[in-house]
């Protein structure tokens, strides 16, 4: 489904409590974009989010927020038309999240499954319990939600994150005829954050050093300065853009702050 019109059913989603109406109002959606089956590794992305050690995976906090993701599986059973699908996260006040997702169909959209993330101290964890007719194990079930891959892109510098208005002359129109107006959303590059993944998994992997030009990303990690202060280093992409961008989520401290 395009974005266009699932914008545009969002109003109505929310008016049945789907998706929460502040997540609209206060412009906590986030398109992630368009994947085929090769490059949308879900399971890389889990395990770079486990690895997080502050809770940095909370752009808004307690406040709830959706993602949306065109998932196409034209190489697995040559289906043209991709597969649209929007998860709703509500974070909770004992650092647990929980994770809706939904498939869009023409008309309606089709609950899929329900997902557990839980932030803490020594990391981010998928706690998830699969149920009679789910074999897979709690991690295959985590990668299945676009949820990581939101989080891991939000709180790495140099990724793209840029906010798309709600457009003011057709949204005019629309007011016009009695219809619900498009709400604004964020654009998330995350074809960007994954190349940059899969390369340095694989520049690893073959014993590389990171000194050519490839993108890849720069994970995480601790940094003990010559003071003896021990300091938190935030992911970042590397050749991509200026690795000095920053992330969403500091961006977003920052605003909330002046």
């Amino acid at each position: 489904m395009k974005l266009s019109r699932l914008l545009e059913r969002l109003p109505d989603l929310a008016s049945r409590n789907v998706i929460p109406q502040g997540a609209i109002d206060e412009v906590r959606l986030f398109a992630l974009g368009a994947f085929n089956s090769t490059v949308l590794e879900l399971n890389r992305v889990v395990e770079v989010v486990e690895g997080l050690r502050e809770h940095v995976g909370q752009p808004f906090g307690l406040h709830p927020c959706a993602f949306t993701l065109d998932y196409s599986t034209m190489e697995d059973d040559g289906l043209s038309k991709p597969a649209t699908f929007i998860e709703v996260v509500r974070p909770q006040s004992d650092g647990a999240v929980y994770v809706s997702q939904f498939f869009a169909l023409p008309k309606r959209l089709h609950f899929v499954n329900n997902f557990l993330f839980r932030h803490g101290p020594d990391g981010t964890t998928a706690i998830i319990t699969p149920t009679s007719s789910q074999s897979e194990s709690p991690k295959e079930r985590a990668a299945i939600s676009n949820y990581p891959l939101a989080i891991a892109v939000l709180i790495t510098r140099g990724c793209s994150v840029d906010l798309k208005r709600a457009p003011s002359v057709v949204n005019a129109r629309r007011r016009r005829l009695s219809k619900t107006p498009i709400p604004a959303h964020y654009n998330v590059d995350a074809g960007e954050y994954l190349s940059a993944l899969g390369s340095e998994l694989t520049d690893t992997d073959n014993g590389g050093t990171h000194a050519s030009p490839i993108p890849h990303l720069r994970r995480a990690h601790e940094r003990v300065l010559s003071s003896g202060k021990r300091v938190w280093v935030s992911s970042a992409l590397v050749n991509v853009r200026s690795e000095g961008d920053i992330a969403f989520v500091e961006r977003r401290k920052a605003y909330e702050r002046a």
